[in-house]
């Protein structure tokens, strides 16, 4: 594909449309609350989460791009300065909510962008998005590939999301008379909590500060981008810190 037409999780300036796979920090780097060089195609859920993550961005500059339907962009070729047409599909990436693929198509040929992704062999979710991707594709070859391959080493051996969150509610649970501090980033443990509130049967609460740790708080999360949750058994509830 011609340079300046598209980026993807790039935030310089130099590009005519840009694509979001999802809101985690690594993603955003370069992208603010006065962002306004140019639309950014996103998934549905990411727009819904972006006000959070910048608050006051002028919401106007979203596209918001529904999984699995083909999505086309007019725009122009900075070399010749003919109208160059751009098909693009997002595919669920099965990361942290909103997070998606983006499968393109043009005179270029075939490019997929899988951003970060957990496919996870015997998910359900997983295996939809891998028919998804092959229906889009029909009998058409991915020419280019940029592949979050971070652990595809053969030594990275990890759990599932299912078996994880089991481990992680056992522990808590062979902890009766102690408060459990779990911490997470702001984005992606949502099902991790869920699974712990209906295991444990415990209420999920939130609240900015809790008073008591406010100065720990501050020199342990310096950015305010890291969140703490503590489970209090005696009150059987988790409350967001």
């Amino acid at each position: 594909m011609e340079k300046g037409l598209i980026s993807v999780d790039r935030w310089a300036e130099g590009s005519q449309a840009y694509f979001l796979t999802n809101l985690h920090t690594d993603h955003t780097q370069g992208l603010s609350s006065t962002w306004a060089m140019a639309p950014i195609f996103c998934s549905r859920v990411t727009a819904k989460l972006f006000p959070f993550k910048f608050p006051n961005f002028n919401l106007s500059l979203l596209r918001v791009l529904d999984l699995g339907s083909w999505h086309s962009l007019s725009l122009i070729s900075p070399s010749t300065g003919s109208k160059v047409t751009v098909q693009v599909m997002a595919i669920d990436a099965y990361h942290c909510p909103g997070a998606v693929m983006f499968l393109f198509r043009g005179e270029f040929g075939c490019m997929l962008n899988t951003g970060d992704f957990r496919w996870e062999k015997n998910c359900e979710r997983a295996k939809l998005a891998k028919e998804m991707l092959l229906n889009a594709l029909k009998d058409d070859a991915v020419d280019v590939l940029y592949l979050d391959n971070t652990y595809c080493n053969p030594t990275f051996q990890f759990p599932t999301r299912e078996v994880a969150a089991k481990q992680v509610a056992d522990i808590i649970s062979s902890h009766p008379d102690h408060d459990i501090v779990v911490g997470i980033d702001t984005l992606g443990k949502e099902d991790l909590l869920l699974h712990i509130s209906n295991a444990l049967n415990v209420k999920v609460s939130w609240t900015r500060l809790f008073a008591v740790l406010g100065t720990v708080i501050e020199v342990m999360t310096p950015a305010s981008n890291f969140w703490y949750f503590l489970l209090s058994w005696s009150r059987r509830t988790f409350r967001h810190v």
